[in-house]
C-alpha cells in the first residue's frame, strides 16, 4: 500500500466527498471519485509542506486500517483509497522561500517584473511545471538576486 488511507462518498444528490484520515485534506462537491482523489492529492501535498515547514513530524503513508476505522467504513459506507500526495515543483517553492524572505509584497514583484499579480500567482503555484528561465531571470532580477542553474547526479545529494 502507497499514499494515505482516504475515505470517499456519494452524497444524495451524486456529487462525490472525501478526506484523508491521517491529514486535515478534505475534498467535496466533485463529479467523479477520479476528481476528489486528485484535490486530496493536492491537498496531502499542501498538508506535508505545511508540517515540514512547522517541523512536526510527518505521519507515515500506507498504514493499514485500525479496526475502529474498518467498523467506521463499513457502518458509512465509505470507500477506502491510498491517495499518493501530488508532485510538487522545488522551483515554485524555492520562489515562495525567496519572496517571503524579500520582504516585498507579491504586487511589488509582479509589477517590477513587469507582469500581473496572477502571473506571479502561477509562478509560485506548487503544481506549475511550466516556469522559464526567463521568468525566473526576472522574478531574480525583482528581488535583486540572480538566477543559479546547478545540475546534480542522482546521488550526489
Amino acid at each position: 500500500m502507497k499514499g494515505y488511507p482516504c475515505y470517499l462518498e456519494r452524497d444524495g444528490e451524486g456529487r462525490w466527498a472525501g478526506f484523508a484520515l491521517d491529514l486535515p485534506v478534505y475534498a467535496w462537491g466533485k463529479a467523479t471519485p477520479e476528481e476528489v482523489e486528485l484535490s486530496l492529492a493536492k491537498g496531502l501535498a499542501l498538508a506535508l509542506l505545511a508540517f515540514q515547514e512547522e517541523g512536526r513530524p510527518l505521519p507515515p503513508p500506507g498504514r493499514p486500517l485500525t479496526p475502529e476505522e474498518e467498523a467506521e467504513r463499513d457502518r458509512e459506507g465509505y470507500l477506502l483509497v491510498y491517495v499518493e500526495p501530488h508532485p510538487v515543483n522545488p522551483t515554485s517553492l524555492e520562489l515562495r522561500r525567496a519572496l517571503k524572505a524579500s520582504g516585498l509584497t507579491a504586487r511589488e514583484v509582479a509589477k517590477r517584473m513587469g507582469t500581473t499579480p496572477s502571473a506571479l500567482s502561477r509562478l509560485l503555484d506548487p503544481f506549475y511545471f511550466g516556469h522559464s528561465l526567463e521568468s525566473l531571470r526576472r522574478f531574480a532580477q525583482a528581488l535583486g538576486g540572480e538566477v543559479r542553474v546547478q545540475v546534480v547526479a542522482r546521488g550526489e545529494g
